[in-house]
């Protein structure tokens, strides 16, 4: 069985390549013949016109020879790259699935597509043989706006489980990690970190990620709580885990998602997650049991759930051990691959 898999390059820092990367630790190119195609990287817009224009020549020879055709999507650019890729697919007679990843593809379909983009967009999904979303409220959307719900599967994310090990639920470090800026909740977590380093002198806030540092490091100073806070930058491999580790609660208080894969790995890390009810997370997090939730934009109540688990550390451990728990049962990376293959060899 021979697979084309199609998405941002593995080395693109975002949510995407974190799955495409899991596939290949847990071993799905083991279970078929797989080939993957970057059609974007990171870096200056020739560098982009040049990976877009070796993935289309590539992709006339490989796609003669493949069976399936796995797109990893999200929405404005990606969607108009990956609609090249699909039509040509289709001309070919291949197989065609669809993983839907944007967390903001619905304002993309809504509000930024006229009615003959959205038709575009509905052509395309229709030429797909099996659409992958990345949770019940995904499906939801697509399934009444976008294309026939009985083609829609739902496989959440999934990560690999680390090995035990002892975490200290008793320091207060606290970490985010995605690109900073309004969509991921950075300026609300700013804002009320004021009152949290008071009330907890010792705690101390860690932000991993890229986009808009400058602006988020200018706010702290303004605030007065540079000292309690650490920016560094985009982590990954060994750095992303050693905080992943070190760190006992994950906040994470997003206007926009799927299915977060920073969530799913503080999890497996065991780390007690602070959020919102958006996307794919009330589906990982269950308020007051694994974590805590808040409404997305409620600085107010993302400050009453960062000290109500800042005061108790017995909290904090018990709802990180359960998260750990619920991962490990069903978000499990070598299960996941396993649903991936049953739809390639159905």
């Amino acid at each position: 069985m021979k697979v084309l898999m199609i998405g941002a390059g593995r080395e693109v820092r975002g949510g995407v390549s974190s799955v495409v990367n899991s596939y290949y630790e847990a071993g799905l190119d083991k279970l078929c013949e797989l080939t993957y195609l970057p059609t974007m990287k990171d870096g200056s817009k020739l560098k982009k016109l040049l990976v877009a224009v070796r993935a289309r020549i590539r992709f006339e020879r490989l796609v003669k020879e493949t069976d399936i055709l796995h797109v990893h999507m999200s929405s404005d650019n990606s969607f108009y790259r990956k609609a090249v890729f699909i039509r040509k697919a289709y001309r070919e007679k291949k197989k065609i699935i669809i993983h839907m990843h944007g967390s903001t593809f619905d304002v993309f379909y809504k509000k930024r597509c006229n009615e003959k983009q959205k038709k575009e967009v509905r052509d395309i999904f229709a030429m797909a043989d099996k659409v992958i979303a990345l949770s019940e409220d995904w499906k939801e959307f697509l399934g009444k706006y976008i294309c026939e719900a009985d083609k829609i599967q739902v496989i959440y994310n999934a990560v690999k489980i680390p090995e035990s090990y002892e975490k200290d639920y008793s320091n207060r470090k606290m970490l985010f990690l995605g690109r900073l800026g309004q969509r991921k909740g950075t300026y609300d977590l700013i804002e009320a970190l004021p009152m949290i380093f008071q009330k907890f002198p010792d705690a101390h806030m860690y932000f991993g990620g890229d986009g808009e540092r400058e602006r988020a490091e200018a706010l702290c100073r303004e605030k007065g709580i540079s000292d309690h806070v650490t920016f560094l930058g985009w982590v990954r491999g060994e750095e992303k885990e050693k905080y992943l580790k070190a760190c006992s609660i994950y906040v994470l208080p997003t206007y926009h998602e799927g299915m977060p894969m920073s969530v799913l790995e503080a999890m497996a890390y065991g780390m007690a997650v602070v959020s919102t009810y958006v996307g794919g997370i009330p589906h990982l997090i269950t308020d007051g049991e694994n974590g805590l939730l808040c409404e997305a934009g409620d600085v107010e109540h993302l400050k009453k759930s960062l000290s109500k688990i800042l005061f108790f550390p017995a909290i904090c451990e018990s709802m990180g051990k359960k998260a750990c728990g619920i991962v490990a049962k069903n978000f499990n990376i070598a299960q996941n691959i396993e649903k991936v293959f049953l739809i390639y060899k159905n």
